[in-house]
């Protein structure tokens, strides 16, 4: 296992509403103590979750008539840091316009906010309203690239959730597709992992893990599978907190239980075994990269990279990865079990969205208020060293 480092997209193909409405982690100071306060709305919760399981197991059997996924609404309880604001404006089902960008918004050519294999993502204000916003420009070539980026907005309109970043507008042109979505400034998680001067704690990493977990639940209520989740798709909503929204919806896929999807792209360390092996994908698919995600969020460890992509294609294979280097000496044996249930090799024994928030790490308000006091301990004790030197 290698210290994480940037990460480089490349094209694989190996031949050879209120859910789980609860108050999670309070801010309490300028050093950022967290406090965990789990209240929960059993009847509503048990309901919803009823529902999201019982849409997993006919997505499971081929024989089974797809059920309609539930409407999710974007409620973010008020004084709750784990749950991300709403975006600024009401869902939006968007269609591309044949109008230049400029006549509705001013783009900034200087303030860039991120780049890929799809382009650039620049900052922009409405003109009408004044309303900042993020343009993501896409080069497109060809009908084959005006089609992907077609299906990313067709993605995105699907899709209503606070931990979600929403589509707003959209703008065809002979060469580019732009499309103008929600604004949020907090930076990569990525970036996170890899600051040596930010303290990532495991309470930090629930927090986190928590929302991702919610957002892919709803993703997968509507038959959404993303294929891409890593740290650098899931953006911080401010420098300040531990909310986050998941972007870019460029390999997202509609799921048919019906019609056996395979894909060979993704980025190398996140890629599941059944896509290294292009093989069918589902919903564990997702799961797998939850898995990696968490993995590393805990350590700073990628669990699978090798030297090369080879080598990592191999680890992934292998499926070989373990919980012993000093990283994780004072992990909870909570977060050891999250993640012996998903990076498992066998799609089908994987746990789903739903399941992972039920799991103790994600719910057990006794585990967190635990992890709560020691990091108050741990930031006296800092605080304490600080005064002495």
């Amino acid at each position: 296992m290698l210290k994480v480092k940037r990460l480089e997209e490349i094209s694989t193909c190996y031949h050879g509403d209120q859910l789980e409405k609860m108050a999670f982690f309070q801010r309490m100071d300028e050093v950022e103590k967290v406090e965990c306060i789990l209240e929960e709305s059993s009847s509503e919760q048990d309901s919803r979750s009823g529902k999201s399981e019982a849409k997993e197991q006919v997505c499971s059997h081929p024989g089974l008539k797809e059920a309609a996924p539930d409407k999710v609404k974007r409620t973010a309880p008020a004084t709750d840091e784990a749950w991300s604001p709403p975006a600024p404006f009401d869902h939006r089902i968007v269609t591309a316009k044949q109008a230049a960008v400029n006549s509705f918004y001013t783009v900034s050519r200087t303030e860039i906010l991120g780049g890929g294999r799809f382009g650039q993502v620049h900052k922009c204000e409405e003109k009408a309203t004044g309303l900042k916003l993020a343009a993501k420009i896409i080069k497109t070539r060809g009908m084959k690239d005006k089609d992907e980026v077609k299906n990313e907005i067709n993605v995105m309109n699907q899709l209503d959730h606070v931990n979600l970043i929403q589509l707003y507008d959209a703008f065809e042109s002979k060469n580019d597709i732009v499309l103008v979505m929600e604004y949020v400034d907090g930076g990569e998680l990525f970036d996170r992992i890899v600051d040596d001067n930010y303290n990532l704690t495991e309470l930090d990493t629930i927090l986190f893990i928590r929302q991702i977990c919610e957002g892919v639940r709803h993703m997968h209520q509507m038959y959404i599978l993303h294929l891409d989740l890593k740290p650098e798709n899931i953006l911080c909503v401010s420098r300040d907190t531990k909310q986050i929204k998941i972007i870019d919806f460029g390999l997202a896929r509609r799921y048919k239980p019906r019609e056996k999807l395979k894909v060979n792209f993704g980025t190398p360390e996140f890629l599941a075994p059944e896509v290294v092996n292009y093989d069918f994908v589902s919903f564990s698919t997702d799961m797998w990269s939850v898995g990696v995600i968490t993995y590393m969020l805990l350590s700073g460890l990628s669990p699978f990279l090798g030297d090369n992509d080879a080598e990592t294609l191999n680890n992934i294979l292998a499926c070989r990865w373990d919980l012993e280097d000093e990283e994780f000496q004072d992990i909870s044996e909570e977060a050891r079990g999250f993640i012996s249930k998903i990076l498992i090799k066998e799609k089908s024994w994987r746990i789903s969205a739903s399941e992972a928030l039920k799991h103790p790490w994600l719910s057990d308000h006794k585990l967190h208020s635990r992890l709560s006091a020691q990091k108050r301990k741990n930031c006296c004790s800092d605080a304490q060293d600080l005064v002495a030197k």
